[in-house]
This record gives C-alpha cells, structure tokens and sequence, in this order.
C-alpha cells in the first residue's frame, strides 16, 4: 500500500544533496572541523551574523582555507545543514528504535523534534531569531530538505505497510503533510501545544499527527 509513485528513495536524495555541495566519499577532516566552527559561530551569533572570519578562528583554520574548502557563507551553511539533518535522523531512528507501532514512532519523532527547536544549537538559534530564514532554508535545493525528510517519513510508512500495520495508501503525500506540519511547529511553535512539556507535546501528536498516516477509526 503506497503512493502510486513514489519519490527517490533517501540514500539517493541524500547522496544527491551532498554532491551538490561539493562533498564526495568521507567526511574530510578539515571540511569537518570548518563545519563544527560553523555550528559554534552560528549557535552563538546566528547565520546572518555569522562570518567566515569567526568560522575559520572556531576551527582553527586560515581564512582562505575555509573559502577554499566550501566558497561562500551560504553554501558552508547548506552543507553544515545536510550534517546536522543526517545526523538527526539517525538520532530519530534511535529514538524510536524499540517501538513497534507506527503511531507511537510518529509521536516520538515529533516529540524529539519539537525539542531539537529547544536544544540544537543551530535549529534552536535559528527558531529565537530567524524562523522564516529558516524554513526558507529547508526549501531550498534540488533536494531540498523538506524534500529529504519527506523520503525519511515516506520510506518509514511503505515499511510499516509492508509489515501489515493498517497505514495510508497515499504514502508520499502523507509524509509530506506531516513533515511540513513538524516543522512549522518546530520553527513556530503557536500557543496550542506548550513545547516545553513533553507529556502536552505526545498527547498533541497522538490526537492530531498519527491518525494522519493510520487507518484506524
């Protein structure tokens, strides 16, 4: 039970995503140093004040090593953004390793995602004081982000689906909704669901999130 055309699968959008950028095979270690200046500069002045001067002082690294290695701000911050959102998903898997059921994984995803906006150094800067930079961000590219956890959730529901839980046809389109509906919380958080408590923020996901990919009445 799927969409009747699925989108690319996400190692390929990833692998994608990455060439994109100008990243090939291994992490370089340099390319991971700049990239953990970056996360250090951002989290402490934001990406619009950040500057490749900071980055490169976080990182230990000369100035033109770091436009060298990546070219502009912007793309140093795409590429730091494809890290930080690999490495989320697999904080997600973790997360919801030992659950069976797909509503409850649909909730924990959602709860560990509502707390990276509180806690991630660079989602969490960027959620205080550049919400609409950001979501402008997770559209941008050919892959864009949305369109990566989009095959994350999608991919997630086809398993689901294959193993007999009761999930919706429309695969795609449901992880689309769901993925765009997270993130606006996440960026945007409103006054109906307090982010703060976890208990409130389960309870909002299972009421309102997972009956999105299940079938049940």
């Amino acid at each position: 039970m799927t969409s009747a055309a699925a989108e690319p699968g996400l190692g390929r959008l990833l692998a994608r995503a990455l060439a994109a950028t100008g990243a090939t095979g291994e992490p370089h270690a340099t390319d991971e140093r700049i990239l953990d200046g970056a996360l250090e500069e951002i989290a402490a002045s934001g990406s619009v004040a950040a500057t490749m001067d900071g980055i490169a002082r976080r990182a230990g690294v000369g100035r033109m090593t770091v436009f060298r290695r990546f070219g502009t701000k912007e793309a140093l911050i795409e590429r730091l953004g494809l890290r930080e959102l690999q490495r989320f998903l697999a904080s997600v898997d973790a997360a919801v390793a030992g659950l069976d059921d797909p509503a409850d994984r649909i909730v924990e995803t959602f709860v560990v995602c509502v707390r990276a906006g509180t806690e991630h150094p660079f989602v969490a800067r960027q959620v205080r004081d550049e919400p609409g930079l950001a979501f402008e961000r997770l559209t941008r590219g050919d892959p864009s982000p949305l369109d990566i956890g989009r095959a994350y959730v999608a991919e997630n529901l086809r398993r689901f689906a294959a193993q007999g839980h009761e999930i919706v046809e429309e695969t795609d389109a449901a992880a689309d909704v769901l993925v765009r509906l997270v993130a606006s919380y996440v960026l945007e958080p409103g006054r109906l669901v307090d982010v703060g408590d976890e208990a409130a923020v389960r309870a909002f996901a299972r009421r309102t999130l997972a009956p999105i990919v299940t079938r049940r009445r």
